[in-house]
């Protein structure tokens, strides 16, 4: 695999504070990045300093690279709408859309401008999201009144319509069952096929079961980067085998 994205001495500000300190990241292409630590070492603001999300952030300040197939996405003059597009984003707590299911899906390629094949395209981001069979005959009910694990996946789907080249998970699975996790963590191994997947879990089982390679952050500092067996068999760092343990978190 070769790198997609490269980070390099990224470091973030919210207000005077310092909550990121000169990561050095690759997220190679068609991997699923595991993204673990405990609360407050950074993932989350990493995760938004991939498709500039901390910029609507008016007390949030980056500084540092990090390029995407060589294009340095801190450059002032990038479209941050069209880099939103293809870096598509999943968040923690579902926010299905007013209105129906197939309009939730139809909104974005609508709002592109692309409506071309726009059924076929519905029903593929649903099997893709592991959601179709459960609402192939009701596209035209109500969105917020699905389950929450049915919102999460029409959620996942709904960021699929773009077509994103990367998709960023943040916590997506909190709150949700068992069963429902096990079906989003299903999707993610179809969908790296032809997709990168950078996922921010507070759930380092989550991390050993979906994930090729982890990193694990703590204050705001990337401790440790590795292959996911690597990581939860033989950390190079004590601080991540206490923190996988359970020691502290």
């Amino acid at each position: 695999m070769s790198a997609l994205i490269e980070v390099r001495g990224l470091s973030a500000w919210h207000g005077a504070r310092q909550v990121l300190h000169d990561v050095q990241l690759a997220i190679e292409e068609h991997e699923i990045l595991g993204v673990i630590g405990p609360a407050g070492a950074g993932k989350t603001t990493f995760l938004r300093s991939l498709n500039r999300m901390n910029d609507l952030d008016a007390g949030c300040r980056t500084q540092g690279v990090i390029a995407y197939q060589g294009i340095d996405l801190a450059d002032r003059a990038i479209d941050t709408a069209a880099l939103r597009r293809r870096f598509g984003m999943v968040f923690a707590v579902p926010v299905p859309l007013p209105g129906s299911i197939r309009q939730n899906l139809a909104l974005g390629p609508a709002l592109g401008g692309s409506k071309s094949g726009l059924e076929g395209r519905i029903e593929s981001t649903l099997r893709a999201a592991c959601l179709w069979d459960e609402v192939k005959d009701r596209l035209d009910m109500s969105a917020p009144s699905l389950s929450g694990g049915q919102q999460q996946r029409l959620c996942l789907a709904r960021a699929l319509m773009l077509e994103p080249e990367v998709l960023l998970l943040d916590e997506p699975c909190s709150g949700l069952d068992p069963i429902s996790t096990s079906r989003i963590e299903d999707a993610l191994q179809e969908l790296k096929s032809h997709l990168t997947v950078v996922l921010v879990t507070n759930n380092v089982m989550q991390a050993s079961r979906a994930s090729d390679r982890v990193a694990f952050f703590n204050g705001g500092r990337l401790v440790e980067c590795g292959a996911t067996k690597q990581i939860f068999i033989n950390p190079r760092e004590k601080e991540t085998h206490d923190y996988i343990s359970g020691r502290f978190g």
